[in-house]
């Protein structure tokens, strides 16, 4: 058997070298292949939508120095590996690309695939790379603006320590349509009540509807109305008036067109429509627009003023009715206030209070001011404002760091000193009109130095008369401690008459 195999290889030997060494009796033209080559081609991108993307790559020729570019053809295609069946898509015939990124934004990478053709032998050379699409809203201001009576939504990108500015994000980025005139804009980390699904999100509204963006995949192409998150049904038009978060416990309060007052609690599976201005009674509370979220607590609250028989009233942890705060204080009767609130909202200032501005028959303005959450309603202080000017305020904002009260009268701001009872005119901004004044609570990333920073500074929109959906300013300014004067910060220009202002976190 070993002899039999030894012969075999042996024959098998004989036989190739035979064939090797015979003669080539064909008549062959031999010539070399034009071989091209790739460079300067990245191995992967990233490109904002509808940002320009420029590609020039660097082709080389074993056959060809002339870089006679009409000898050959070129295409650049892609790949969404995202989608069945996976099909290439052309984006240009041009030797260089210059194109306006058009694909929808993804977590997944495309294939971007460049060939040269010889146009003679029909050779192709080939190279390929990555490409990230985003959009322009990892991180930054939106700012929501009439524009002759209609809403559009703008949005300052945070890039390289500055802002890149995108007029009508939604245009380029999304094919929800806002219609009717501009309501509110609020940024909030959500999570579904119906889905638990956890959603960096955005509600932005009109007197039409509002509408619930999911950001968390970093685009603006998923989104509901906000309707669809509740357990009851109201016929259009109906929209929300405001949304507050209790910061990162997912506790949202939406105040709606109707003047109801409705809180979402995923945690034991509450959506919005469980209406809280009312007593376990039954009976129905006509609240002020001004409340009062238990900021950064993990038990739901909310602090209201019932406008018609002028008291308190304040909702707690899971209840689906409010009640009259009971308190031994012998500053107020929260039940028996016999006066208007102008303005109430939380200040995380002093540990957390909220404050509530009142005025009483004789226009006498009072300041009362409250630490209150889902275990404790305990006044602190109810002060008369010796302040003139206070009582024609149109605009209030309280500072989160030292607790003052910025106020607006006309186009002149004031800031007024609870502690030491000062008042001052910080700010007189002449012609210009002012259609918000407001701080920027944080309500996700409440640690992180650099929206910290943003939430000191004092928010004031203005624009001209004359001119109101091309005049638009957004300016935030330092207010320092001690009662010194306001500074710039940040100004951002060239917007309408704003009507609201959030910071994607």
């Amino acid at each position: 058997m070993k002899n039999y195999i030894i012969k075999t290889i042996g024959f098998c030997l004989v036989m190739l070298f035979a064939l090797g060494c015979s003669k080539d009796l064909g008549n062959y033209d031999y010539h070399e292949i034009n071989e091209g080559s790739i460079s300067n081609i990245l191995p992967t991108y990233t490109s904002l939508r509808g940002v320009t993307l420029s590609i020039d790559p660097t082709l080389t020729f074993t056959q060809d120095n002339t870089n006679d570019t009409t000898k050959y053809s070129y295409k650049w295609s892609y790949i969404d590996y995202t989608v069945l069946p996976l099909t290439k898509k052309t984006i240009a015939t041009s030797k260089n690309l210059n194109w306006t990124v058009s694909i929808a934004a993804s977590n997944t990478a495309y294939e971007v695939w460049y060939e040269v053709t010889e146009k003679s032998t029909g050779l192709v050379a080939r190279k390929s790379t990555k490409l990230t699409v985003t959009t322009n809203i990892a991180d930054g201001w939106l700012v929501l603006n009439d524009i002759d009576g209609k809403a559009r939504l703008d949005f300052f990108n945070y890039v390289n320590n500055d802002f890149q500015y995108f007029n009508d994000v939604l245009a380029s980025n999304s094919t929800l349509v806002l219609t009717g005139k501009p309501k509110m804009v609020y940024f909030c980390q959500r999570r579904d009540p119906f889905t638990s699904i956890i959603a960096k999100s955005i509600f932005v509204g009109t007197d039409q509807g509002t509408s619930i963006i999911n950001t968390q995949a970093n685009n603006f192409s998923t989104f509901s109305n906000f309707t669809n998150s509740m357990t009851n049904y109201v016929p259009a038009p109906y929209y929300a008036e405001k949304v507050k978060a209790q910061a990162s416990s997912y506790l949202l309060y939406l105040l709606d067109s109707k003047g109801q007052l409705f809180y979402e609690n995923p945690t034991v599976g509450y959506a919005f429509g469980t209406r809280v201005n009312r007593l376990s009674t039954g009976q129905d509370i006509n609240i002020s627009p001004y409340f009062a979220e238990a900021y950064k607590n993990i038990s739901t609250y909310a602090l209201m003023y019932d406008v018609d028989n002028k008291r308190f009233v304040e909702h707690k942890n899971y209840a689906t009715a409010s009640s009259v705060p009971a308190t031994t204080s012998a500053l107020f009767n929260p039940g028996d206030m016999k006066m208007d609130l102008m303005y109430m909202d939380y200040t995380p200032a002093i540990s957390g209070q909220a404050f509530a501005i009142l005025k009483d028959a004789a226009n006498k303005i009072f300041l009362a001011r409250i630490v209150c959450n889902a275990s404790t309603f305990s006044p602190q202080a109810f002060d008369e404002v010796l302040v003139p000017e206070m009582v024609n305020a149109t605009q209030f904002a309280i500072d989160p760091s030292e607790g003052y009260i910025m106020y607006l009268v006309g186009s002149k701001v004031y800031r007024y000193n609870p502690f030491d009872k000062t008042n001052a005119m910080v700010l007189d901004l002449g012609s210009r009109k002012v259609s918000l004044m407001k701080y920027q609570r944080l309500v996700f990333s409440t640690a992180t130095a650099r929206y910290v920073e943003y939430s000191k500074k004092l928010i004031i929109c203005t624009y001209d008369a004359a001119s109101p959906s091309t005049s638009g300013t957004m300016d935030l300014y330092n207010v320092p401690n001690l009662n010194g004067a306001l500074s710039p910060y940040k100004s951002f220009t060239g917007l309408g008459k704003i009507v609201d202002v959030t910071y994607r976190e």
